[in-house]
């Protein structure tokens, strides 16, 4: 049992015991290990998975799928209002992002969230139940930002 002051107060009792609690044994540590590399691999594994192929926006009404589309090219967008419990939000796809630009709902928190265009973001206007997620991947070529010589 853990205490929180040995008799003589000083804490040494309780630095020994949570030190032995905390060390574990050999298999807890094999099982600590492994637990930790799973959680590794799961973590990239959805990653990539959220990333593979050409970056596309999905727009949902609670979780029926209203459409999917593809980012356009420079200089076009697309516009799409999608029918919420309040009422049309109009959501627009550029080249630059997809970004809510008006909806019925009182906070206008979503419009003010800006522009998105990363995989794996996602841009909701709760009272209005849309969800708009972006998944697949913009870059062309390598994954690098830079390189440096």
């Amino acid at each position: 049992m853990v205490t929180l002051a040995s008799e003589n107060g000083s804490g040494q009792k309780l630095g020994r015991e949570l030190w032995r609690w905390l060390k574990g044994s050999w298999a807890d540590r094999m099982l600590l290990l492994v637990s930790l590399a799973g959680i590794l691999y799961a973590s990239q594994w959805i990653h990539h998975e959220v990333s593979a192929g050409p970056a596309m926006v999905d727009i949902y009404h609670d979780e029926v799928l209203l459409a999917q589309y593809p980012f356009p090219e420079t200089g076009k967008s697309i516009h799409f209002d999608a029918e919420g419990e309040l009422g049309i939000s109009e959501i627009v796809i550029g080249s630059e992002g997809v970004h809510f630009s008006s909806s019925p709902c009182q906070t206008q928190y979503c419009v003010l969230n800006g522009h998105h265009s990363e995989s794996g973001e996602v841009i909701a206007c709760v009272p209005n139940r849309i969800l708009v997620t972006i998944k697949g991947s913009r870059k062309n070529g390598t994954q690098y930002d830079a390189i440096v010589e």
